[in-house]
């Protein structure tokens, strides 16, 4: 059950690792106590100075009542390892009442937004009632914005209980990592016969595959050269490589400005990374073997899924430190 708490708070507190706010209509209810206050006040009416008390009781009784729905309550949660992006995934939860004989009401539990932008997740669990020493599961929604490494560290536990007056938060440790996948694109894909030489271009078609060895023709690229072949002419012969089946595939990720030496821009370096990764994806699946090769590494080649997740992991965390 999915219950979005719906209050407009007037004021907020924060203390140790709890935050209270004032409701609307707890707003109303100390204005209305201040009000009998001042009434008590100046008349003396010994009416108006029980009412009063019961006021002031309503409010300590509020507090101990939702501090004692938090005693006892653990929440653990689970996510996916790995998740591409603009895609929903559950994040699933199990709330626990460790408590022996006492139960806990109206309970939300709600993950704090990431402040970089890089995941959303959906609204709060709701759990109206938890009876001592059980637990429940729910499951909230969590969609990845922007590759990299995602990890959450805390959670909050919300109630209004028992009268609504107030809603009390405590912040509880969790500890929840992710991993988002580039962004995965349409891309035109290569023939065999289309490749380049490392630098500025992103594809190098590699391996021995050949369909046939024949004569240098003007246009031909300087890297389908059979250097074996020609020495023994005299003469420049080419590597053909035949059409279909499986090939091998380079693919090239230069993340750095050549007249700076420093890292592209955030715009050009996520362009560069979601082609890399679209290109492996789509080659992957075609059933061609794909390599990819970074200025302080190279994978082997292959064309399994595992491989695809292995080339995918590397390129999520490209231009990110452990920090992050």
């Amino acid at each position: 059950m999915q219950k979005k708490l719906d209050y407009k708070p007037v004021f907020t507190l924060s203390y140790f690792n709890r935050t209270l706010q004032v409701t609307r209509e707890g707003g109303g209810f100390i204005v209305l106590l201040f009000g009998v206050g001042l009434g008590a006040i100046n008349t003396g009416n010994n009416l108006l100075y029980l009412i009063l008390a019961m006021c002031c009781s309503f409010i300590a009784v509020s507090g101990v009542l939702s501090e004692q729905t938090f005693k006892g309550i653990s929440v653990q949660a689970s996510l996916p390892k790995t998740i591409y992006p603009e895609d929903s995934y559950p994040l699933n939860l199990k709330i626990s009442n460790s408590k022996k004989r006492i139960p806990s009401y109206c309970l939300h539990v709600e993950f704090p937004q990431d402040p970089k932008g890089r995941y959303h997740i959906g609204p709060s669990a709701y759990v109206y009632q938890l009876p001592p020493r059980s637990s429940v599961d729910r499951c909230l929604i969590f969609t990845g914005l922007q590759r990299g490494p995602a990890r959450i560290l805390s959670v909050h536990l919300k109630t209004s209980f028992p009268f609504g007056f107030f809603v009390k938060t405590k912040t509880l440790r969790i500890h929840l990592e992710t991993l988002i996948f580039p962004i995965i694109k349409e891309v035109i894909l290569p023939s065999p016969e289309e490749y380049s030489q490392e630098g500025e271009g992103t594809i190098g078609l590699a391996g021995d595959d050949l369909y046939s060895i024949r004569e240098y023709q003007p246009g031909d690229p300087m890297a389908a050269v059979h250097w074996k072949s020609s020495a023994k002419t005299g003469a420049l012969r080419v590597k053909e490589f035949s059409k279909g089946g499986l090939h091998n595939y380079t693919l090239f990720l230069n993340i750095l400005d050549p007249q700076t030496n420093a890292i592209v821009g955030p715009e050009t370096l996520e362009n560069r990374v979601s082609e890399t990764a679209s290109l492996a994806y789509h080659l992957i699946r075609r059933g061609d073997e794909v390599s990819l090769k970074t200025p302080e590494m190279q994978t082997p080649s292959a064309n399994t899924e595992t491989h695809l997740e292995h080339i995918l992991k590397i390129l999520a965390r490209v231009g990110y430190d452990n920090s992050n």
